[in-house]
């Protein structure tokens, strides 16, 4: 009997060491980056300017993904590369291959589909090839991470408020300051808003982009995951709208 509770007990502790895991990547090419970018879309602002989205595109998600990108390597900032030609360029200062169309299943291609936007140049291929296949992605585990960070944030509180308030006006120092409220931040430029003129000239969000570590990002959207980001891209004024569907 007594062994038998000692079993018990060693496996009960060895459960107890095993943490569920969150959302990782393991480059395995070009693992001197300093950070994450995950860039997340607020769908209707997204698809209301510009060129806009295709008519195809779903009307369920407000929070949408657009991309996982890895900041410039030190390999290419050795060679001073400016930053701005990795933000243009990618993967291509790195290789020069042909462009590949990511092979992913059918569960997966169906959530893309509803979250990432329907675009007139498909941006799955595109995020594929200039964001993740030169670090050594496959495309299964790198969009399969994306999209469950972005579930995380679509359920979060931030997430929660921002669905709220979809349709208003909404301060820039509000948002900001309800999530570092929600998630503990302290962290400078953890997260950087995008806005732009929709076709009737209001300014609306398109888009959030968090600045992660890459070894963290199992605790998105915690204030443990931030990095600071060392380039100022926020462009958001103090009021702007959040558009519905």
């Amino acid at each position: 009997m007594l062994r038998y509770v000692f079993g018990v007990l060693i496996l009960l502790a060895g459960c107890a060491t095993q943490a569920p895991q969150g959302p990782a990547l393991h480059p395995t090419a070009h693992a001197d980056f300093h950070h994450d970018t995950l860039a997340l879309t607020w769908q209707p602002g997204f698809c209301a300017v510009g060129s806009g989205c295709l008519p195809d595109q779903p009307r369920i998600p407000l929070i949408g993904l657009h991309g996982l990108w890895a900041s410039e390597p030190g390999t290419l900032e050795a060679r001073n590369i400016p930053v701005q030609a990795w933000w243009r360029d990618g993967c291509s200062l790195l290789e020069q291959e042909q462009d590949v169309t990511p092979i992913l299943d059918a569960p997966l291609q169906n959530q893309l589909a509803t979250i990432v936007p329907h675009t007139t140049h498909p941006l799955v291929p595109h995020e594929f090839n200039k964001h993740a296949r030169c670090f050594g992605y496959q495309p299964g585990p790198f969009f399969a991470t994306a999209a469950a960070l972005r579930l995380k944030f679509a359920q979060s509180a931030i997430g929660a408020w921002l669905s709220a308030r979809a349709g208003t006006m909404v301060s820039h120092a509000a948002m900001l300051s309800f999530f570092d409220q929600a998630t503990g931040n302290v962290t400078p430029r953890a997260l950087q808003l995008q806005c732009s003129r929709d076709h009737q000239g209001h300014v609306v969000l398109t888009q959030m982009w968090f600045t992660l570590r890459p070894d963290r990002l199992d605790v998105f959207p915690k204030a443990a995951a931030y990095i600071a980001s060392p380039e100022p891209q926020d462009n958001c004024p103090a009021q702007f709208l959040l558009r519905r569907w």
